[in-house]
């Protein structure tokens, strides 16, 4: 490096009698030189990985997603990453390429997070585009290419559902003591021989025993989207996960309809299953004309959930 600047020094001495002049300008294009030399040796060895913690979020949380950086061994304190990503939501089919600013120092650590508030349930893909960075001088920029990806699914928000919890309390209440525990209300056609006539004293209401084709509860509901606007459907999957979620608290299995889709849940475990499904899925939710089907309605309040529950005489 020396000889370098002596050399310059020399030659801008005899054309411009100034040798100390020489010597800075020589300096600034020998760390020019070597400044520019590193940021390209660090583009080519910079590896990149990309990983979360959790590949399941709800409505809401924020998407911490780490980055992990090798092949740069240095003692700079801190580099300034300009990070190009793209974000898309696979049930909205929407695409959104973002630019970001990322500061890394390399002495405490190989990684840095991104973060992403997530605001609408949906299945998610991130893809790193390219990261880029200037050299030591600033005077200097390059741009290193990536492909890397990774998924992840936002579950809807879920409502309490604290007065129909209270109303199964008070049924099983009720029920406790009677020679009968698989009961439920009398509708229009039950014989008269299959009512529960102790309860009935007990609470004035008539109930009917359950037969055994009866004692497994099965519902079928219906998911469509024919009436609702694009930005409400975090709002409707909410709706259904709460109401879906309560009714599964209460041992009934649910038969799902969307699209030309049927989905069978006999389990809390398989919210996420069925989540990913219906968002990963080629096809539109709408309405089914198979009778005695539920249509979840689109409700904002929990109170408004309550009461679709119960009219539906749980």
């Amino acid at each position: 490096m020396y000889f370098f600047v002596i050399i310059f020094a020399l030659i801008y001495w005899i054309i411009y009698g100034n040798f100390i002049g020489g010597c800075l300008m020589a300096s600034l294009f020998v760390v020019l030189a070597y400044s520019v030399c590193r940021c390209q040796s660090e583009q080519k060895q910079m590896i990149l990985t990309i990983e979360m913690d959790s590949l399941v979020l709800t409505e809401g949380d924020e998407a911490e997603i780490r980055l992990r950086i090798h092949g740069i061994t240095s003692k700079i304190n801190s580099y300034t990453f300009r990070l190009e990503y793209e974000m898309t939501s696979k049930f909205r089919k929407q695409r959104m390429r973002k630019k970001k600013n990322i500061v890394w120092n390399p002495q405490e650590g190989d990684s840095i997070t991104l973060s992403e508030m997530i605001t609408e349930c949906d299945s998610y893909h991130i893809q790193i585009c390219s990261v880029s960075w200037e050299d030591l001088t600033g005077m200097y920029k390059v741009k290193k290419e990536f492909n890397k990806q990774i998924s992840f699914l936002v579950m809807p928000k879920r409502y309490e559902m604290g007065f129909m919890q209270e109303k199964i309390a008070r049924r099983d209440l009720m029920e406790q003591g009677f020679e009968y525990d698989g009961v439920r209300k009398y509708q229009e056609g039950d014989r008269i021989s299959r009512v529960h006539w102790n309860l009935y004293a007990a609470t004035g209401g008539l109930w009917v025993r359950k037969n055994e084709e009866e004692e497994e509860e099965r519902v079928k509901i219906g998911l469509s989207l024919d009436d609702i606007e694009k930005d409400r459907i975090s709002d409707y999957m909410a709706a259904f996960y709460s109401i879906s979620f309560f009714l599964k608290s209460q041992g009934v299995i649910q038969e799902i309809y969307y699209g030309e889709h049927k989905y069978l849940l006999c389990h809390i475990e398989q919210y996420e299953e069925l989540f990913t499904d219906i968002f990963c899925g080629k096809y539109e939710l709408s309405s089914d004309p198979m009778e005695h089907l539920y249509k979840i309605p689109l409700c904002e309040k929990g109170q408004d959930l309550q009461k679709f529950l119960y009219d539906m005489e749980l």
